[in-house]
């Protein structure tokens, strides 16, 4: 099957359930996506720039995903372009960062990038979502590990699923502490596809051998608790164990790790070591 490349001319900053797609394609196919700086409307090229952070490209619908089921994102490569940007204050501006020879140069100092995608969600069942927001929709994730080599799976809520990425990071320490990774343009490639049974309805994660469940909640504590209740479940779906044996088991080989705090609504994930469930790793 070809490529399908999709340009960032077709871009949201909010995304609701009648948003219509931008572009269909079918289940299977391998996308090459533009995405374009999250501060796109402080220095992007234009003509047109985004009219607020974290543009995402789309939406792209898939054919014949429904309600109950899973889009399947296999992140293949991502493709920073230099230079990146972080603000230079919270009043406005901001600082390119050079990235040479696969580091970012930052102060002196060279720091390997590893791209990551900021935002990946769909279409939520009703209502809507702005870019910096994250839910049960995915969202404004900031999760280092939706990135090359990683499976991602997010809940269908509307017909084709309706999804949009972008807010692309060269560089992101686990809870975005400063507010921001450093910020870049990026090419995306990636492999769609439909889950027809997924393992949970909360957004999951399969890389490195693990298996990676994704909340998000105004309170830390409150997605914590989300995200471990959600493997829990999984687990003794697996029958693997009792949902009790699994918290205790999440206790001795679980960790949680920080997508992003710096937002409204604070991302986190819990992940679990294949190695000891291999009931869970992806048929």
């Amino acid at each position: 099957m070809d490529v399908i490349e999709i340009s960032s001319d077709k871009f949201v900053c909010d995304l609701s359930s009648d948003t219509p797609a931008a572009v269909e394609v079918p289940p299977g196919s391998t996308l090459k996506v533009h995405c374009r700086n999250a501060g796109d409307r402080n220095v992007g090229p234009g003509p047109v720039r985004a009219p607020a952070a974290n543009p995402g490209t789309g939406p792209i619908a898939v054919t014949g995903a429904r309600p109950g089921q899973a889009l399947k994102f296999e992140i293949l490569d991502i493709a920073a372009e230099s230079p990146g940007y972080i603000s230079a204050g919270w009043k406005g501006g901001s600082q390119a960062v050079e990235i040479r020879e696969g580091k970012a140069v930052f102060k002196g100092i060279e720091i390997p990038i590893a791209p990551m995608i900021g935002v990946l969600g769909v279409a939520p069942a009703a209502g809507s979502w702005n870019t910096m927001d994250a839910g049960g929709f995915g969202g404004n994730m900031d999760t280092n590990d939706v990135a090359p080599g990683a499976a991602v799976y997010l809940p269908v809520f509307q017909p084709g699923g309706r999804f949009i990425l972008g807010d692309v990071h060269a560089v992101m320490g686990d809870g975005e502490i400063g507010g921001q990774g450093l910020e870049v343009a990026a090419t995306v490639t990636l492999r769609v596809d439909v889950e027809p049974d997924p393992i949970t309805d909360h957004v999951y994660i399969h890389r490195n051998d693990r298996l990676m469940i994704v909340a998000a909640a105004e309170k830390i504590e409150d997605a914590v608790r989300d995200a471990a209740v959600a493997m829990m479940k999984v687990i003794e779906r697996a029958g693997v164990m009792d949902e009790f044996s699994a918290m205790k088991f999440l206790g001795l080989a679980g960790d949680t790790l920080f997508g992003q705090h710096c937002c409204r609504v604070k991302t986190v994930r819990v992940a679990v070591p294949l190695k000891y469930v291999p009931a869970l790793r992806p048929k």
